[in-house]
């Protein structure tokens, strides 16, 4: 008996975790969808309803249309509208009992704050017109029904008696009057925001609309006991409004069966019972809109790590996209297939942590089932901490070879030295999606980007001036820089040329011989401790042909780190750290005359890579003592474990221990022997020391 017991309670243990697992699933499944009206926040300098009634009072039919549209699409609609409300609608089909919830406003579309609001009839053009732009569609005459039996607030219809003016904005204020008085008395039980049905009949969509041609098809005010006054009728034609028509909106994306769909879609399968009482309506819309036969490919967006092992994908918002199809890829070659996600909440938070995920997006609009083409690819190492690099794609320019995915290159050598990163397109930077000045340093792709396409554009120049200003540090590489903003450039182009990016435009190759030099060796340096040759593409490796790469030279204080083998003279690189014009924190830049994604083989590559980062962040020198140097320090043991000495011939003021990515670790500002280095995770680290002299040491040390 008592294993019997125990067996049983364990059963019913088990029984009862399925369930909350299953609702868990479930609830997670609801919650993907927004759920909110996609407009943006009303602003308290907007008009209020009644101040709008007078507007549009003294206007024709269709100025009175377009300036309803424009206050509710800049969002000047009552917060309290914001949330939708679910409701659920079920039918049997095929002998079995099916459900799908979809989400309405709580009231009538209305213009104005949740103190002084109009809910405005209109005609079935901006109806639709609004509905489609903002993802939402209008109910059936099953919905109106369905929304009435499930209102947590029902309202007996007031009517005004019939008249020639029952069509005119006077007409509508007073009934919004009505109504508003009407509500008034149970807001202290029914808040705004509640369900509220009974106080308009609604414009619905049914098979009616095209049984006779230009004509809006109404239904419902149902009253205290249920019973529409109102019966399904399309008698009026499309551009009859009285005061008692009102505009339900409802969230066209839907869950079904735990997988997304539409209020459009059902009604056109055979799941259209859930929705319709009449069939299949096809198309489910009034013949209004402007449907959507073409979306523009995105490519003004990022992607971004956001912490918490999250990457955030930020879109330049296009009113016609309802949803982005999102592909991914741990390598940036075989991508999986794409989710759909709507636009509101462009993130991904399966993603495998601490390792790239490349991304390719595609715009799309789920009411008329319209895909624009694949982005480029962007990247980012999803992590718990902000990361410290940020990769822009400036390359647009259509060329052979150009294959829009050089993030693998830039972003695969960043990783191979343990470096974070997030990337974005260079159309991101001059729209503002995001802080560029949050990212210790900043690698900019400009391939063979030049005049038609512009490298840096004005917008492009202020934000990078701006970043260099504050301390920034910019990795900036192209074959065609100076050609477009020196040799061909504007005065303003020319200064920030000069300026900024540290250079002056000699020749358009070198030796003024194009597809012929294809080497730099480094030149000892501020950059480089040692010398080597790097060699970039002709074409046949794996890049592009790098035919005319850049002939520069250092100017206002730069220094000369790569030249050509084609002479002395012909520079190919130049780095710079100091206060660059009005600045007011010294920066770093590296700038290099060619594209570093053609920089071959990858070890080369990732190796250049390795001594742009240690150039930002290990050469901290901040003055310079010739009675002490870098052999005045002593740090061991390298590779340590958990203890680092220091020995130093002078006092010690500030110990710093700063990680690959930047990120500091340890800051003391003590004179100390050791330091215990037991809790830092395995890696390589920089020690930064500042003396009694005002000097900064660095070492590079190993923690195992």
């Amino acid at each position: 008996m008592i294993i019997e017991k125990l067996l049983l309670d364990f059963n019913l243990s088990m029984k009862f975790y399925k369930t909350f697992f299953y609702l868990f699933i479930f609830l997670k499944l609801q919650l993907a969808f927004s759920q909110t009206l996609t407009l943006p926040p009303r602003q308290s300098t907007m008009l209020t309803g009644s101040q709008f009634t007078a507007v549009i009072a003294p206007l024709s039919l269709t100025a009175r249309e377009n300036s309803i549209y424009n206050e509710v699409i800049s969002g000047n609609v009552p917060d309290f509208y914001r949330i939708l409300v679910p409701v659920t609608s079920t039918a049997i089909i095929a002998a079995q009992t099916k459900s799908v919830t979809y989400y309405v406003i709580p009231d009538y579309l209305a213009v104005g704050s949740d103190a002084d609001y109009f809910l405005c009839p209109m005609s079935p053009m901006l109806a639709t017109k609004i509905a489609d732009s903002i993802g939402c569609t209008l109910p059936t005459r099953k919905m109106v029904n369905d929304i009435y039996a499930q209102a947590t607030l029902t309202m007996s219809p007031l009517t005004i008696p019939a008249s020639g003016t029952m069509t005119t904005v006077q007409a509508f204020a007073q009934h919004n009057s009505m109504v508003k008085n009407q509500r008034a008395p149970f807001i202290p039980t029914y808040s705004l925001g509640t369900l509220v049905s009974g106080d308009k009949k609604d414009v619905v969509i049914s098979n009616l609309i095209y049984s006779t041609p230009n004509r809006v098809v109404i239904y419902g005010w149902h009253t205290s006991v249920g019973n529409p006054i109102q019966p399904m009728s399309n008698v009026h034609g499309d551009t009859y409004m009285d005061y008692s028509h009102g505009i339900r909106l409802i969230q066209n994306d839907v869950m079904y069966n735990n997988a997304p769909t539409t209020v459009k879609a059902i009604l056109q399968s055979t799941l259209s019972a859930l929705l319709s009482d009449e069939g299949v309506i096809n198309p489910p819309e009034y013949p209004y809109g402007n449907p959507i036969t073409f979306l523009s490919v995105p490519k003004s967006f990022a992607v971004l790590n956001k912490g918490n092992n999250t990457i955030d994908i930020k879109v330049k918002n296009d009113g016609q996209v309802t949803h982005y199809k999102v592909y991914t890829s741990n390598n940036g070659v075989s991508f999986s297939p794409p989710l759909t996600i709507i636009k509101t909440a462009l993130n991904l938070n399966t993603v495998i942590a601490n390792q790239p995920c490349y991304i390719k997006i595609a715009a799309c609009n789920s009411t008329y089932s319209v895909t624009s083409a694949i982005s480029e690819i962007l990247a980012a190492v999803p992590c718990n901490f902000q990361d410290s690099l940020l990769v822009v794609n400036g390359f647009d320019r259509v060329v052979t070879g150009n294959t829009f995915d050089f993030i693998k290159q830039h972003g695969g050598s960043a990783f191979s030295n343990s470096i974070y990163f997030s990337s974005a397109t260079n159309e991101a930077i001059q729209d503002g999606l995001f802080n560029v000045n949050t990212y210790k340093a900043v690698d900019w792709i400009l391939g063979k980007e030049s005049t038609a396409n512009e490298t840096f554009n004005t917008t492009e120049q202020t934000a990078v001036a701006n970043y260099l200003k504050q301390g920034g540090n910019l990795f900036v590489s192209g074959s065609e820089i100076g050609w477009d903003l020196d040799q061909n450039g504007s005065v303003a182009d020319q200064n920030f040329y000069n300026n900024y990016l540290k250079a002056d435009y000699v020749s358009d190759a070198p030796n003024n011989q194009a597809s012929t030099w294809y080497t730099a060796p480094k030149e000892i340096s501020p950059l480089f401790a040692m010398s080597d040759t790097i060699t970039f593409d002709n074409g046949s490796s794996g890049t592009y042909n790098v035919d005319y790469p850049d002939v520069i030279t250092n100017v206002n204080g730069s220094s000369t780190c790569l030249r050509y083998t084609s002479a002395l003279n012909d520079h190919a690189g130049i780095c710079y750290a100091g206060l660059f014009p009005s600045g007011t924190l010294p920066g770093k830049l590296v700038h290099f005359a060619f594209p570093f994604e053609t920089v071959y083989p990858a070890a080369k590559r990732n190796n250049l890579f390795k001594d742009v980062w240690h150039y930002f962040f290990s050469s901290v020198i901040t003055s310079i003592n010739k009675n002490v140097g870098h052999a005045d320090l002593l740090v061991y043991p390298n590779p340590a474990n958990d203890k680092l000495y220091l020995r130093a011939n002078e006092e010690i003021k500030q110990i710093r221990i700063i990680d690959l990515q930047g990120k500091e670790i340890i800051n003391l500002s003590k004179d100390l022997e050791q330091i215990n280095i037991e809790t830092l995770s395995n890696g390589i680290y920089f020690i930064v020391i500042g003396t009694s002299s005002g000097i900064s040491i660095t070492k590079k040390f190993l923690k195992e």
